[in-house]
């Protein structure tokens, strides 16, 4: 047994092998029934990501595996045979997600060199591409607000 990996034991975590002396890679966790249930983030872009494995198990239940990834590395996986137990650690780290997620965002804007691939590169070509898209509308809407207007003061002057 590995050691490094951990499971829930009432209110204290035990020793566990996820990979049960296989090659440590997704392969070897789908050969072994698991299944990719939640996959938060993302370690190459913001630095962080949570993903969370299911399989089911002998007696009709299903067992999970949360792991937390940043650049480099990732945490001991940690078994947790309920629904409820799992969802408590995504609660945990999902505020390490958000504020990752926010970090990258901000750091994204302050940055002095354009990435073509970039987030605040992306939303800002869409938006361009949006208004070019929608202009013509945009226009015909904004005309007909103004002749609305002319037409609403042209009929006051009229009554006066």
């Amino acid at each position: 047994m590995s050691g490094k990996d951990l499971q829930a034991s009432g209110d204290s975590w035990e020793p566990y092998d996820v990979w049960d002396g296989a090659p440590s890679d997704d392969a070897t966790l789908e050969s072994l029934g698991w299944e990719s249930l939640l996959d938060l983030g993302s370690s190459d872009d913001i630095g962080f990501a949570i993903m969370v494995w299911q399989r089911s198990v002998g007696d009709g239940g299903t067992e999970y595996l949360l792991n937390v990834w940043g650049f480099q590395s990732g945490s001991p996986y940690l078994k947790v045979d309920s629904f409820p137990a799992v969802m408590e650690l995504v609660a945990k780290w999902a505020p390490v997600l958000q504020a990752a997620s926010v970090a990258h965002v901000v750091q994204d804007l302050a940055g002095l060199f354009v990435d073509r691939n970039g987030l605040v590169e992306t939303v800002a070509a869409r938006a361009a591409w949006g208004v070019q898209e929608k202009l013509g509308d945009l226009k015909e809407e904004l005309d007909g607000h103004d002749r609305a207007i002319r037409e609403r003061r042209r009929a006051r002057r009229d009554c006066q």
